[in-house]
């Protein structure tokens, strides 16, 4: 006799198989797609509660920054377009105005300081921040109100009145003392990644602060929010990882070194599929100024290996032998190539 199946299983992988095309829809959204859901969570008065600290002191959803979330510093949508989105009202122009007088104390503050005093959420007096920052306390709390509310503006410019720019290039690269670092240019990146607390938010719902279809609507907004996080946090880990792998090329120390996508995605711990969609028409601003596609940074091994027989056909006057261009691989570059495969990469030259 068949035994039956148990119906609280089915239900499970349902809501499993539910929750894995959801994250795919995110995962797979258009730009201006992903900005306008991370505009609509964020406009939700009740995703704001759940940013808040609850009853016990603890907030539900905790917003964390990503390194490198300098993107209203280092590049700007245009004074029209963020006046628009600051509202009506003679602030945003007196904003505008001290705007390079305020570029100026984020300078004087270093890119470490002002992301920890200025772009951080925890709180900050502004004694301490100038201590730190070699700044007046005057000075710290005047780029702290320039800094909130031009963030503000940032977060509040509608997809359509951003340059395209901003929607295709996820970040600029620069390079200082042999060392890299990327500075967000996309706005969906300045406001960081979310985590949410289950705890928090089950002891917030306990206590009765909200009603029932606020609470069956906190659940799925936390989830939502998750989602959301996913993309943003997956995307900087593969941002992170190319610039890691591909630092010398960046650095223009040497050539772009054989990274697959597979390769990528393993450095990352993403699956091959997520990574491809998270890097698709997606582009950076080199250290140098040339905007590339993130997709140019991944080269075959193949495409490797026949760029360094080109090189080495070209270091002479002479002709190579597939075996003396075996060697050459072996020797300079600790490529391993048998003759054979040799002959047929020469071939496709």
């Amino acid at each position: 006799m068949e035994k039956p199946k148990k119906p609280s299983n089915e239900l499970s992988q349902a809501q499993v198989q539910r929750q894995d095309l959801r994250l795919f829809a995110v995962l797979a959204a258009p730009e201006e797609d992903f900005l306008r859901q991370s505009a609509e969570l964020e406009a939700d008065p009740l995703f704001a509660r759940l940013c808040a600290p609850g009853p016990d002191g603890v907030a539900p959803v905790i917003r964390k920054r990503l390194p490198g979330a300098t993107y209203a510093f280092a590049l700007a949508c245009g004074d029209e377009a963020l006046a628009s989105a600051a509202g009506a009202g003679g602030g945003a122009g007196e904003w505008l105005a001290a705007r390079p007088e305020m570029l100026a104390l984020a300078r004087r503050a270093g890119l470490e300081n002002f992301e920890k005093y200025f772009l951080e959420t925890s709180a900050f007096t502004p004694a301490s921040a100038a201590r730190a920052c070699g700044l007046t306390p005057a000075e710290a709390s005047a780029l702290k109100s320039f800094a909130d509310a031009f963030i503000m503006a940032h977060e509040h410019i509608a997809p359509a009145a951003l340059p395209s720019l901003y929607l295709r290039c996820a970040a600029t690269v620069s390079a200082e003392g042999g060392k890299l670092s990327a500075a967000y240019t996309h706005p969906s990146y300045l406001r960081g990644a979310y985590c949410v607390d289950r705890r928090a938010l089950a002891r917030l719902v306990k206590s009765g602060g909200l009603s029932g279809a606020e609470a069956a609507r906190a659940s799925a907004l936390a989830a939502r929010a998750q989602r959301l996080a996913w993309r943003r946090a997956g995307f900087h880990r593969v941002i992170s990882a190319l610039l890691e792998a591909q630092a010398g090329f960046l650095l223009r120390q040497s050539g772009l070194k054989p990274l697959t996508q597979r390769e990528l995605a393993s450095r990352t711990g993403l699956d091959p599929a997520t990574v491809s969609r998270l890097i698709a028409a997606k582009t950076l601003i080199t250290p140098w100024g040339e905007e590339l596609k993130l997709q140019s940074l991944l080269l075959a091994k193949n495409a490797f290996i026949i760029d360094r027989i080109k090189e080495i056909l070209g270091a002479g006057n002479r002709k190579f032998t597939d075996s003396e261009v075996m060697e050459a691989l072996r020797n300079k570059y600790g490529l391993r190539v048998s003759r054979r495969s040799v002959n047929l990469y020469r071939a496709k030259l």
